[in-house]
């Protein structure tokens, strides 16, 4: 029930913001709102008190002020011109006491009535800005002075107060002075708490959202090298193929063009594959091809970059190496696959090689193309054997 009045108070005093204020904005519009508020209750309770206690006119003072704030409250809300009600507000806030006083017999009776006033420079300084705030103490200083000057005027036309009774006034408007700083701070405190608990949502939401995001990224970078990796890589031997030899083929030829250095390409095909699928089957010539594919890998350096480039047809690139080199490698591997049997049968495995130089001068296509020249002259020369073309 509690908590619903207080929300029920704070929905009120929110009434005159807009959409487009700070948060800091709003909440000097909500509180100046409830201070103006709750002042016009107590000054309606002040009037009755001071009639009843038998000083009409005092009490005519504080009801005429709840109904010109009341008027103030009610156009502030209607209108959002809060600059108006601002000025206005402290206004009657700092003349309200000196009429009470005025009214009460001055500084003797009426000096109790003195804490409201003092409220408008302190209000100023935290509804406006502290220039604003220092005018309101001249003024309040200035109708102090004022009060003195015209204090033997007052007492002769204002009746006294009771000591007992200016006892008892003085006790109440402390009471409801500190009353209203007290509601003041309280839905200050309350405000900035939950403000707090907004931001502090707002921050956890927002790392949550980053982590989410970071987590997301990472597992799209995760799946665009996976990505990568499956357009650029065979399926069956694992090896990089005929895009991914294109790719590095036109590297190493701008490394040619532009350092001079040495780059060889080894082209070679197994021996009567396609017998091999018609004769025995296309789960014996996949295994075929990957004990190949092993073959090469195991013969190379790790700087050499091994392929398929299709069919049963691979290419080695061997960098800062001579046709010497490379011929050496190629028949290697030849020796190493003539000593291998076809999985499964007991027919002997063979490949024939084409080795070339790769041209500064020239494109990828013409290094490819050269090297398959000396394949195929492998190949018309009986095959398992090793051809070079320069």
């Amino acid at each position: 029930m509690s908590s619903r009045i207080h929300d029920y108070i704070w929905t009120f005093a929110n009434q005159g913001t807009l959409p487009s204020d700070s948060d800091q904005e709003r909440l000097r519009k909500a509180l100046l709102t409830l201070i103006a508020s709750g002042i016009a209750i107590l000054a309606v309770f002040w009037g009755a008190l001071y009639a009843v206690a038998g000083y009409p006119r005092s009490g005519a003072i504080p009801l005429t002020y709840a109904a010109t704030s009341i008027l103030t409250i009610s156009f502030y809300l209607r209108t959002k011109k809060f600059e108006f009600f601002r000025f206005s507000q402290l206004a009657l806030i700092v003349v309200l006491p000196f009429l009470l006083q005025t009214s009460l017999g001055g500084f003797a009776n009426g000096s109790v009535v003195m804490v409201w006033a003092f409220f408008a420079p302190l209000a100023a300084m935290f509804f406006s800005d502290n220039r604003s705030a220092f005018g309101w103490l001249l003024a309040f200083l200035a109708l102090t002075v004022l009060s003195a000057v015209l204090e033997v005027t007052i007492l002769d036309n204002a009746p006294t107060m009771s000591k007992s009774l200016n006892t008892i006034f003085f006790v109440l408007n402390m009471g409801f002075g500190f009353a209203v700083i007290y509601v003041v701070l309280l839905y200050f405190v309350r405000d900035r708490e939950q403000s707090h608990a907004v931001a502090l949502k707002a921050r956890e939401e927002a790392i949550a959202s980053k982590s989410a995001l970071e987590q997301a990224y990472k597992r799209l970078q995760d799946n665009e090298v996976k990505i990568r990796e499956l357009m650029l890589t065979d399926p069956l031997t694992g090896l990089p193929n005929r895009r991914h030899l294109d790719q590095r083929l036109e590297e190493e030829v701008k490394r040619v063009r532009r350092f001079g250095h040495s780059v060889c390409i080894v082209m070679t095909d197994l021996d009567y594959f396609k017998a091999v699928n018609d004769t025995f089957g296309h789960a014996v010539g996949d295994a075929t091809l990957q004990m190949f594919s092993h073959i090469l890998q195991d013969s190379v350096r790790t700087v050499d970059f091994v392929a398929r480039y299709g069919g049963e047809e691979f290419v080695l690139l061997l960098p800062e190496t001579m046709m010497d080199g490379a011929t050496q490698v190629a028949e290697r591997i030849r020796q190493s696959t003539a000593e291998k049997v076809i999985p499964t049968t007991d027919r002997k495995l063979s490949a024939s090689f084409g080795v070339t130089k790769v041209r500064g001068d020239e494109t990828i296509y013409d290094a490819i193309g050269r090297a398959d020249k000396a394949l195929y002259k492998s190949k018309e020369q009986g095959r398992n054997r090793v051809t070079c073309v320069s």
